[in-house]
């Protein structure tokens, strides 16, 4: 039987805390999913994800170089008629995520999205969360990019239809992706709570050194669809906001 939705992990040397995220798929209510489990370091992904022999999980080495690469390797093994996303070190808290996301497909095809926490950690020591609870239109997402990329939920066929995510956008790959699924007149839609927790430590907080980098990435976006007066945020900027 085909999977429900397809869920794309890319992973990049950090085993445990796929586990963790590995094991809120597997509490999930929706028991009819598949993990694409995408390897883009030296096969310590791999080897987590066979360890824990659940056929529901499926681990191949990327195509590719990096984590734009490593989700379209994953696009390639999806078989599910919906696609689902989570960072290896994110995970899903609600254990109906799912099946929610699901249910609100059923009425319409959108981009279905969820509010969650920042969740600061050291080692496995939580030190904070902080709320982020963002809602997106297609107006706002012109100046800031509201929506979570772990737990967005959408019809594969959206990819038939709009191609690939595109490697050229980097670390906004997902934002893009967010502008070409509104842009071609697809709506959103937010579940209610917050769901999904987001890992912030010391391998993806690194902005600060890369600020140059990032600059250069966003100005190819905002080239890209015609983006005007866009600052340099991250996602705890904005919930800093809030």
């Amino acid at each position: 039987m085909n999977p429900r939705v397809s869920v794309l992990i890319p992973t990049f040397r950090r085993p445990h805390l796929l586990r963790r995220a590995l094991a809120s798929l597997q509490r999930q209510t929706l028991d009819s999913w598949q993990a694409v489990v995408i390897d883009d370091g030296a096969g310590e992904g791999l080897a987590e994800a066979e360890s824990l022999r659940d056929p529901r999980i499926v681990a191949r080495a990327n195509q590719g170089k990096g984590q734009v690469d490593a989700r379209n390797t994953a696009l390639g093994l999806a078989q599910g008629q919906a696609v689902a996303l989570l960072d290896d070190d994110d995970w899903i808290e609600d254990p109906q995520h799912l099946t929610k996301a699901l249910n609100a497909l059923a009425h319409r095809p959108a981009l279905v999205y969820r509010g969650g926490w920042l969740v600061r950690l050291e080692g496995q020591q939580e030190l904070s969360r902080t709320a982020f609870n963002q809602v997106a239109s297609p107006e706002k997402l012109r100046k800031d990019n509201l929506i979570l990329a772990t737990g967005v939920v959408y019809p594969r066929a959206f990819h038939e239809q709009l191609g690939p995510f595109d490697p050229q956008m980097s670390d906004y790959w997902d934002w893009d992706w967010y502008l070409r699924v509104t842009g071609a007149g697809y709506p959103l839609h937010k579940l209610r709570g917050l769901g999904v927790m987001v890992a912030q430590h010391g391998a993806n907080m690194s902005y600060g050194a890369r600020v140059d980098e990032r600059r250069a990435n966003l100005a190819s976006l905002c080239a890209k669809h015609g983006l005007e007066g866009v600052e340099l945020k991250d996602h705890g900027s904005i919930a800093a906001a809030q």
